[in-house]
């Protein structure tokens, strides 16, 4: 008799904390969690990020030459965001990136530094760069920042290309 109270409250204990939690709706909804990844990243509110634009055309520039371009941003959301993270493709690109906390309705930007050495030819080498950001607390986590730039060279010059082993422009770049 004694055995068969042990199991019956070793049962009613576990059934109880089995209940024991609660969850909304909104829980089920808002849930990222899948099979290759099992840990749901919302935890409560979030912000959201738009921005101004994400692609940028800086023309015709010397080789040699630096340019920058600034992307601005909108916290859109509800919650504060941050970067957490910001990779450029290539050495040849510099960026710098708010570092603090963006409330709902404020804004952040990134800003993009490229030094166009070594990246050019007599009749211009189209160079086609990235920057990657990543946010924390944001429904959009990553966002891919691009640019472009002509770089053109003094004529008599030695292309990037050539010094890579030849001027069919076959080398793909950084």
């Amino acid at each position: 008799m004694r055995k068969h109270v042990y199991y019956l409250s070793a049962l009613l204990i576990a059934l109880s904390a089995c209940g024991s939690g609660s969850f909304e709706t909104e829980d089920i909804e808002e849930n990222t969690a899948t099979a290759e990844n099992p840990v749901n990243k919302n935890k409560g509110p979030l912000g959201d990020v738009l921005f101004k634009d994400t692609v940028f055309m800086f023309g015709d520039v010397k080789d040699g030459e630096s340019v920058q371009h600034t992307y601005t941003f909108k916290n859109t959301g509800v919650a504060p965001i941050s970067i957490a993270n910001v990779v450029a493709q290539c050495g040849c690109t510099t960026p710098e990136y708010t570092h603090e906390v963006v409330a709902p309705g404020k804004s952040g930007k990134v800003t993009a530094t490229f030094n166009s050495s070594n990246r050019g030819g007599p009749g211009g080498i189209l160079n086609e760069k990235s920057i990657t950001v990543t946010f924390e607390n944001s429904k959009t986590t990553e966002v891919v920042l691009k640019f472009k730039a002509n770089v053109i060279a003094p004529e008599g010059s030695v292309s990037e290309e050539e010094m890579m082993g030849g001027e069919d422009g076959s080398h793909s770049g950084h």
